[in-house]
């Protein structure tokens, strides 16, 4: 099999500009998926938005007075954004100290990472989010993973790995995070919103 991540880096390259323009506008709840993780850490907490693409949902956390940085793995993505501090990395080996976040928002990213690799991703996540940090994932719902083709006028193939609620609370919890709440809703697909924080 062609690897997932090079193969979603690449389309993602292609279709960069116009992801921007379609993910510009902000969906219906996406308003207080923000509060609820500024709600969670001290204000002007460091928050490094995983999966970025082009910013829409780092301007966001950033006009709640967080101190938020990007992270996406496709530099187009970053590019089509026009924002400062961001970085080009992947998710499984992020270039962050121990507990330096206070937080971790992540939306709609994971969904194109391979079920083999979430565990490592999520170890990632509880290895720089200090303790009594607080995560908000965002993925797919449903079973399996597979290639998907089309995408924003192309026909370009990307990855797309679904999951469960408990499978996922299941995998969140070895990883060393408590779920604090769990929400499902359609946009397009349908979408699990997990909230999680790190022990202390």
């Amino acid at each position: 099999m062609a690897d997932a991540f090079t193969v979603t880096r690449s389309t993602y390259d292609v279709i960069a500009p116009e992801f921007a323009k379609a993910q510009a506008l902000a969906y219906p709840e996406l308003a207080t998926d923000i509060r609820w993780l500024s709600d969670q850490i001290p204000p002007g907490g460091r928050v490094a938005d995983v999966g970025c693409g082009p910013g829409r949902d780092l301007a966001l956390l950033r006009a709640q007075g967080l101190r938020a940085f990007g992270i996406d793995l496709s530099e187009a993505m970053l590019r089509a954004g026009g924002h400062g501090g961001v970085v080009q990395a992947d998710m499984r080996r992020l270039p962050l100290r121990d507990g330096c976040l206070d937080g971790i928002w992540c939306q709609a990213a994971l969904l194109h990472v391979p079920h083999q690799h979430v565990p490592a991703v999520l170890a990632e996540f509880a290895r720089v989010i200090r303790p009594d940090g607080a995560l908000h994932l965002v993925v797919a719902e449903g079973d399996g993973e597979r290639w998907e083709i089309g995408a924003y006028g192309t026909q370009e193939r990307r990855w797309f790995a679904y999951h469960r609620r408990e499978s996922l609370s299941a995998l969140l919890d070895e990883a060393g995070f408590t779920v604090v709440a769990v929400t499902q809703r359609t946009h397009g697909r349908d979408w699990l919103g997990v909230r999680a924080r790190k022990p202390i």
